[in-house]
């Protein structure tokens, strides 16, 4: 048996792979020629500058505006009808039109009573066992909720709900304050309007 010496022993020349393979350059070549084809029958288009004249003498005004020249001295009048004529000005137009609209009563506001106040209270909640309400009644005080109240109510049908509710709010803005860190904590709340005289 011969021995080999894989030291002294050429080795096999290998295949080099294309970069890219023959299909992307098939793909490549025929995007390319559909763009030049598509570019060249947009050069073959016909002129546009044709068609438009023919559209404008078809679509000139049968009605012409007269302008009204202001009322000075003859001598101007004159001179402005000849260069605004065929033209409108906007600017000498405007200063001497009036419009008066007509009074709306649905637009009149109504006064306010000064002695009415309305406070506006929050509820964080509804339940029918107590421990809830106080755990939720817990819950806000620790977030620095003010006058926060569980109260208990019996509905017509005679069933006992116990409601948490937040207030009430005089000012607006710490209305919308307390619904954001009620939001905050994942407590949806609803706002009830109480009215006093």
């Amino acid at each position: 048996m011969a021995r080999q010496d894989y030291a002294r022993r050429k080795p096999k020349k290998q295949q080099r792979k294309p970069a890219v393979s023959r299909w992307v350059m098939i793909f490549t070549l025929g995007v390319s020629i559909a763009f030049l084809v598509g570019l060249w029958l947009l050069s073959q288009q016909p002129d546009d500058t044709n068609a438009s004249a023919i559209v404008t003498e078809k679509t000139k005004p049968t009605e012409t505006v007269k302008l009204v020249p202001k009322k000075t001295d003859k001598g101007q009048a004159n001179k402005d009808t000849s260069a605004t004529k065929g033209s409108f000005d906007f600017y000498t137009l405007l200063p001497d039109s009036k419009v008066t609209p007509e009074q709306v009563e649905a637009y009149v506001s109504t006064p306010k009573d000064p002695k009415k106040k309305t406070n506006v209270i929050l509820q964080a909640g509804s339940f029918r066992k107590q421990a809830d309400a106080n755990r939720l009644r817990a819950q806000l005080i620790l977030i620095n909720m003010s006058n926060v109240v569980a109260e208990k109510t019996v509905s017509s049908n005679g069933s006992v709900w116990y409601r948490v509710r937040i207030g009430p709010f005089s000012n607006r803005s710490t209305l919308n304050k307390a619904e954001d860190i009620l939001a905050q904590q994942g407590i949806e709340s609803i706002r009830i309007n109480k009215t006093t005289n």
